[in-house]
C-alpha cells in the first residue's frame, strides 16, 4: 500500500485559520485584562471627589436619634469643634447651595452640623434662618478617627465619605448627583 498524505482543502485551512483568529480577537481583551490586573496597575484618577472611607465608619448611636424624621435620608454633615466662625458659616452655606442645586433629589438629602458647642448664637441664628439645618450635638472628640470637616452619611448611619477643608462645592455635587442616581436608598 501506498502511504498518501491526506492534505486539508484550500477552504478548510482557511476557515481555520478565520476560527482561530476569531478565538484570538475574542480572547486577547480577556488577556490584557488580566496582565494589567495581576501587573498591579490602577487607574490614575478615581472617579469621586472626596476621601471614600473603607470600611464606613457609624455614627454614635445618640446623633442618630437625634435625626427623628431625616433619618431615612443621606446627610452632609459638616463637623465643627469650637464656636462657628466666619469658615464654618461659609462652608454651611456651601452646603446648603449643593443642596438647593440636587433639585429633584434635594428631598433624599438633610444637611446637619456636628458641633460640641449646640448653644453657640451663630449656630441658632443659622438654625431659626434655616429650619432643615440639623445641629447635632457631641462630646469633643466623638470621631477621632475623621479629620475631615465634612462628611456624607448614608441613611444606616455609616459616614461613608469625608471631604477637606479645601474641597470644591462642584465636586461635592457631582459626588452627590452621582451617588442619588444610583442610590436606591434614602
Amino acid at each position: 500500500m501506498n502511504s498518501i498524505a491526506i492534505r486539508p482543502l484550500p477552504n478548510q485551512r482557511q476557515g481555520r485559520l478565520m476560527l482561530a483568529l476569531i478565538v484570538a480577537l475574542l480572547a486577547l481583551p480577556f488577556i490584557i485584562g488580566a496582565g494589567l490586573y495581576f501587573g498591579g496597575w490602577h487607574p490614575s484618577r478615581t472617579g469621586h471627589h472626596g476621601h471614600l472611607l473603607n470600611p464606613p465608619r457609624p455614627l454614635p448611636e445618640q446623633m442618630l436619634r437625634s435625626t427623628g424624621k431625616n433619618s431615612e435620608k443621606w446627610k452632609l454633615v459638616l463637623q465643627v469643634s469650637g464656636p462657628c466662625a466666619a469658615e464654618c458659616t461659609n462652608r454651611l452655606d456651601e452646603m446648603r447651595r449643593i443642596h438647593v442645586a440636587l433639585y429633584k433629589n434635594m428631598g433624599r438629602l438633610s444637611r446637619a452640623v456636628l458641633t460640641d458647642q449646640p448653644d453657640d448664637p451663630a449656630l441658632l441664628a443659622l438654625h431659626a434662618s434655616q429650619p432643615d439645618l440639623m445641629v447635632l450635638s457631641t462630646q469633643p472628640g466623638a470621631l477621632p478617627e475623621i479629620t475631615d470637616p465634612v462628611l456624607l452619611v448614608d441613611p444606616q448611619g455609616l459616614v461613608i465619605m469625608t471631604y477637606p477643608p479645601d474641597a470644591s462645592p462642584q465636586g461635592m455635587r457631582a459626588d452627590l448627583d452621582r451617588l442619588l442616581k444610583y442610590a436606591w436608598t434614602g
